[in-house]
């Protein structure tokens, strides 16, 4: 079955995957302004909003993305949408024109070598409390992602609204961020990227940009330092500017 796919605007192609819990709509405002440059592709991933569940194997959701969207197109992943834009870049090089990866990592679990991301007792336990109440499961994660107190009002507000996901989507797309080790992926990338991190980001730490370049050393990083794990809603406008860039170098 296909993904739900909104398009907004007229121009080149860019494509939007959210991350963890959310669906399309998270992106809304960013697209909205967009619209004016850009084609944009809002992408409701498997078991979320109004796509129906699928396998969350990472190359069988690489091929499916792949399959269902345009080719040549920048790629904008935020958080776990950014693991599945790096797969993409990685085994469909042909649709990815370049990559905007947002509050994300080739390994969300710390490990050998890997210290600057969440011990995997964090995401475990998300995973236990899934099973008990998912909408009380959600709003704690919510509180990991801001930095103030409104961000999490339009956050919670934007949770009530909106379809929760399937919880075998939730609880699969966990297994994905668990299980997953792209870095020895990464130097196999060759399209332009740039990885955008927040300076307070408590799921994603800003750290984790050196730790990449160290596998993929054309990576470009961009911090916005009093930004959280959502940068794209909390500091809108840097954030434009930092595509607005993207686009003046790509021209």
């Amino acid at each position: 079955m296909s993904l739900f796919i909104k398009t907004v605007g007229t121009g080149k192609p860019l494509i939007l995957l959210h991350g963890w819990g959310f669906n399309h709509n998270i992106w809304n405002d960013l697209a909205a302004q967009l619209a004016t440059e850009y084609c944009v592709y809002l992408v409701d991933l498997p078991g979320h909003g109004n796509s129906p569940m699928s396998e969350y194997k990472l190359e069988l959701l690489a091929e499916k993305l792949a399959a269902e969207l345009p080719t040549d197109a920048i790629w904008l992943g935020w958080s776990l949408g950014g693991l599945l834009a790096m797969a993409v870049a990685r085994w469909h090089p042909k649709s990815v024109q370049s990559l905007v990866l947002v509050a994300t990592s080739p390994k969300f679990v710390s490990g050998k070598d890997w210290n600057n991301a969440n011990c995997a007792k964090v995401l475990n336990q998300f995973a236990e409390q899934l099973t008990n109440d998912t909408a009380t499961t959600l709003r704690r994660f919510l509180a990991l992602q801001v930095t103030e107190r409104q961000q999490l009002r339009d956050l919670q507000t934007l949770l009530k609204t909106n379809k929760l996901p399937q919880t075998a989507a939730l609880k699969a797309g966990l297994k994905l961020l668990q299980d997953t080790d792209l870095r020895t992926e990464l130097s196999q990338i060759n399209c332009p990227a740039l990885l955008c991190l927040g300076g307070k980001d408590k799921i994603v730490p800003v750290a984790v940009g050196a730790d990449c370049q160290a596998w993929w050393q054309d990576l470009e990083i961009v911090i916005i330092k009093p930004a959280g794990h959502i940068p794209f809603l909390s500091h809108p406008e840097n954030f434009v500017s930092i595509l607005t860039n993207l686009s003046n170098h790509n021209s």
